[in-house]
């Protein structure tokens, strides 16, 4: 009779330590003096993450937004323009969820801490990038735009140790 209880109860006493795992708390002094503490995710290998999920975001916004708006694939009239632009909104939404990814690389890792804002808005112009690409049309002060925040945040990302390559991902 003992012997049905003790997998419950490891079962159980493992979903109570699985539930701590996965987040820290951390305390940031402001440049005013003031303290506040966050909850952050708590993701291994950081660094390497991050690298990793920015240069496929980077690679999936040059092979497949960038260098076709270059090209003039989005241009009304151009072959293949209906097919360009729906890579180009999968892209951009692929972007996006590695970017998501790499919000949480960077809050789990105290380098890379600065670089969760800049990450956050390069994310917010890709996704509604992605959604105006999926439905037809683009705007190409949107995709400047991007591109040039992208090329700021490799920028930032270099200068505090984590180097991104660009991995174009085949879709």
């Amino acid at each position: 009779m003992k012997r049905p209880l003790l997998p419950v109860a490891l079962l159980l006493s493992l979903a109570v330590l699985a539930s701590g795992c996965g987040s820290k708390t951390i305390t940031q002094t402001g440049a005013n003096g003031a303290t506040t503490t966050k909850t952050v995710p708590n993701v291994h290998f950081a660094k390497a993450k991050f690298v990793l999920h920015t240069g496929l975001a980077f690679g999936a916004f040059h092979r497949y937004i960038y260098k076709p708006y270059q090209a003039g694939a989005f241009k009304s009239g151009a072959q293949g323009r209906v097919k360009a632009l729906l890579k180009a909104g999968t892209a951009a939404l692929f972007a996006a969820h590695e970017l998501k990814t790499a919000r949480d690389d960077a809050l789990s890792d105290d380098r890379l801490r600065p670089l969760a804002e800049k990450v956050e808005g390069l994310l917010g112009r890709l996704t509604s990038l992605g959604g105006s690409l999926k439905g037809g049309s683009f705007n190409p002060a949107a995709i400047v735009g991007a591109a040039g925040a992208i090329t700021a945040l490799g920028a930032s990302s270099g200068s505090l140790g984590a180097a991104i390559k660009e991995v174009a991902p085949a879709l």
